[in-house]
């Protein structure tokens, strides 16, 4: 044969098959890769379901015949009272002997009175706000406006008043600014000289009425009266015409002084003129008081009537009081001057008082304003969420109040019970051992309870159950012997407060009291398997979900994913009582109907 021959034709040969299989596979995987990346996501979702939770935990053991139980209390105290006697019947539930549970009774009383509470708490959640009650809220929220403009008012004529008085005081500043040659010691020189003139005019006026009377000047005046003047004391006329002399003098001595001034003149020469017009006033002063004296000593007599004499008389007054108050302006311009000279250190002092009260004035109207503003924001949030129908997470943190209030409720109970022996079955009171008064250790044999009839179970329940148990607890039974159709009510009777260590396991020994079954049809024997179910806790119209869709973050915090536009979102929940068949209630988060993702299917 030829090489050709020799060599087997390439598809006969087994590597190509090999290879063949080989790019099949290849192909395969690599179709099924590319399908899956075009293939939409598919999740196992469950529904939030809104119905009644229970919390159970369930034990097995054996039945076993007790025709005699001993009754215990749960805690030491003093025994209060002992309502059943010896020999006396009892039914399941009757209170046989009690310790003093005065302070858990008032606990169970708050503990009631706070479920009333929380129970109308959520009703009024639930009915929403009255008229009545909208329309306070409305009235507190318009008087806040109120309150505000009326705040904005104020505060904006105190910043305003608080302005004003900064100019003013700018102004005299200014004003006083320059010392000597400053424009407000100016002003009290100018009014100074004018007050000059003033006293110069009542000079001439007060010496010209007493030259009337007394003719030293005008010799032809009192012809007519001349003789009868001073005619009481005729020293009176003599110390009035020196006094007149005198006067005349001084105002002379003014008139040469006041003569060269004017509105610029000197300050030294203003100086000097208030100086003679205050010695002419005062010398003035001393003539009319020596006119009055004299004219007090003179009698109508003659040509001189009572009238001209009062008339004079009512003269020289009236010009004493003129001097009297020029006297007195005259000081208070000398003393304005002294003053004005000083009155920068005084202005600036309450330029900076000024300008302090004007920015405490600014702050405190900013401060009440925005206080006013944030209780206006206040009531509208409250006049607005009053209007609004009651919110979800409303209700639920009012219901979740009133299931707080519940379990308060039953531990405030469970803890008076404590103190109680209730008979867990019917039968006869075989002894009571304690009297009224004496005081009991727990778990000292108090009652003994016959009955021949009466079956018991003792179930271990581990560490982690035990806290949900109490005595008293009502409890469900089922018999192997006669199937789960068949059932039996028990009530826990005595908890041992030793543990039993089982397999490294902490556990508990409950003892479970089957109700009198003497008239039943079903024939129980002791070692009869039992299954026991203690209903710990439940509740009503509360929403759940399978524990095993619940996921934590990085945080701790719980949260599930909800399918939203066929993509998975992250929704935070918070969590209540777990309960059986793997479920735990939803206090916050989610709602009736939503749907949550269980797992994503491959």
């Amino acid at each position: 044969m030829s090489e050709e021959k020799k060599k087997k034709k390439f598809y006969k040969r087994k590597s190509f098959y090999a290879i063949v299989v080989v790019a099949l596979l290849v192909a395969s995987i690599v179709y099924g890769q590319v399908k899956k990346a075009n293939t939409p996501i598919s999740y196992e979702t469950t529904k939030v379901v809104m119905g009644n939770l229970s919390q159970t935990v369930d034990a097995t053991g054996n039945v076993a015949s007790a025709g005699e139980l001993d009754l215990r209390f749960e805690k030491s105290g003093n025994m209060a009272k002992i309502y059943k006697n010896v020999n006396d019947k009892v039914k399941a539930g009757d209170i046989i002997a009690e310790l003093d549970v005065r302070s858990e009774n008032a606990q169970v009383a708050g503990a009631s009175a706070s479920v009333q509470q929380a129970q109308a708490n959520l009703n009024k959640v639930l009915s929403g706000a009255t008229d009545d009650y909208v329309l306070s809220i409305k009235s507190t929220y318009d008087k806040a406006k109120a309150s505000l403009d009326q705040i904005k008012s104020t505060s904006a004529d105190t910043v305003a008043n608080a302005e004003a008085v900064l100019r003013t005081a700018e102004n005299n500043l200014k004003l006083s600014e320059g010392g000597e040659d400053s424009q407000i010691v100016g002003n009290a020189y100018q009014d100074l000289f004018v007050t000059i003139q003033s006293v110069q005019n009542s000079l001439s006026n007060a010496l010209t009425d007493s030259d009337n009377i007394l003719g030293i000047d005008n010799t032809l005046a009192n012809d007519s009266f001349e003789d009868v003047l001073s005619a009481l004391d005729s020293s009176k006329l003599y110390t009035a015409e020196i006094k007149y002399s005198l006067a005349k003098s001084a105002k002379d001595s003014l008139d040469n002084v006041a003569s060269s001034l004017n509105l610029n003149s000197s300050h030294e020469s203003l100086d000097s003129a208030a100086e003679v017009a205050e010695s002419g006033l005062v010398s003035v002063k001393d003539l009319l008081f020596a006119m009055s004296q004299m004219l007090d000593a003179t009698v109508p007599i003659g040509n001189l009537s009572q009238a001209d004499l009062t008339t004079k008389k009512s003269t020289i007054s009236a010009d004493r009081t003129d001097i009297s108050t020029k006297y007195s302006t005259i000081i208070t311009k000398i003393q304005a001057v002294e003053t004005s000279k000083n009155s920068y250190v005084t202005y600036q002092i309450a330029y900076n008082k000024a300008k302090a009260n004007l920015e405490n004035a600014k702050t405190k109207a900013l401060a009440d304003v925005a206080s006013a503003e944030a209780t206006v924001t206040q009531a509208e949030a409250q006049y607005n969420d009053v209007k609004n129908p009651a919110r979800t997470e409303d209700v639920s943190a009012a219901r979740a109040q009133l299931y707080g209030a519940q379990a308060s409720l039953s531990q405030a109970v469970a803890m008076r019970n404590k103190g109680r022996i209730v008979a867990p079955l019917d039968g006869t009171i075989g002894k009571i051992d304690g009297k009224v008064g004496e005081f009991v250790t727990a778990n000292a044999t108090v009652v003994k309870l016959v009955n021949p009839n009466f079956f018991e179970i003792q179930v271990d329940i581990p560490e982690t159950d035990i806290i949900k148990i109490s005595v008293g607890d009502d409890a469900d039974i089922t018999l192997d012997a006669y199937g789960d159709d068949h059932h039996f009510v028990g009530k826990v009777s005595e908890i041992e407060i030793g543990e039993t260590v089982i397999q490294d396991v902490v556990y508990y020994k409950v003892t479970v009291s089957m109700e009198d079954n003497s008239e039943d049809e079903f024939n129980i024997l002791n070692g009869m398997t039992a299954n026991v179910v203690f209903y710990t806790e439940s509740k009503e119209n509360v929403l759940y979900i399978p524990q095993r869709t619940i996921r934590t973050d990085e945080e701790n915090k719980k949260y599930v994913l909800i399918l939203k536009n066929n993509k998975a979102e992250n929704v935070y929940v918070s969590t209540g009582l777990r309960g059986d068949n793997g479920l735990v209630e939803i206090t916050s988060g989610l709602e009736e109907g939503q749907e949550i993702i269980v797992r994503e299917i491959e």
